[in-house]
């Protein structure tokens, strides 16, 4: 008997055990549309998608994008996955323009979007940033969660 109760905790007391990177970052269903052609993100590696327009929602705040090639790109949220104290969402920025590791003007937390996982170079965060789906179609970026 012993033995079977034991059996029904232990998932329990598992998924218990700490937070993930799910528990912070809000999934937000989105699809957006960028056209690669246009002035705003043609020629910039990366480029910041930010709601508004024909792309009202884009992730929690934006997203930053990353092309790896001309038919692959990496597309992550801004939202830090660093757990703030006073409750405020921090967004992930440019350290200098161009850059590929963003960084949390609140924590200090730094982000490689050129990784396939957006991970974390410095803490205190210990999540990657939260990445989205992408495809391209002719001069169309598609992204979506």
């Amino acid at each position: 008997m012993k033995r079977y109760l034991i059996l029904l905790l232990l998932p329990l007391l598992t998924v218990n055990c700490g937070k993930d990177s799910s528990d912070i970052i809000p999934n937000v269903r989105f699809t957006a549309e960028i056209n690669l052609d246009n002035p705003q993100y043609s020629g910039k590696n990366p480029f910041f998608v930010l709601p508004g327009g024909t792309n009202r929602y884009v992730g929690v705040n934006g997203v930053v994008v990353f092309e790896v090639t001309p038919t692959e790109f990496y597309a992550f949220d801004l939202m830090c996955t660093h757990q703030h104290d006073n409750g405020n969402r921090f967004y992930v920025e440019e350290i200098n323009q161009g850059d590929v590791v963003l960084r949390c003007p609140e924590c200090g937390s730094e982000f490689n979007i050129a990784a396939e996982y957006g991970s974390v170079v410095t803490g205190p965060a210990k999540w990657p940033l939260k990445r989205y789906q992408t495809s391209v179609t002719g001069n169309i970026l598609r992204i979506w969660n």
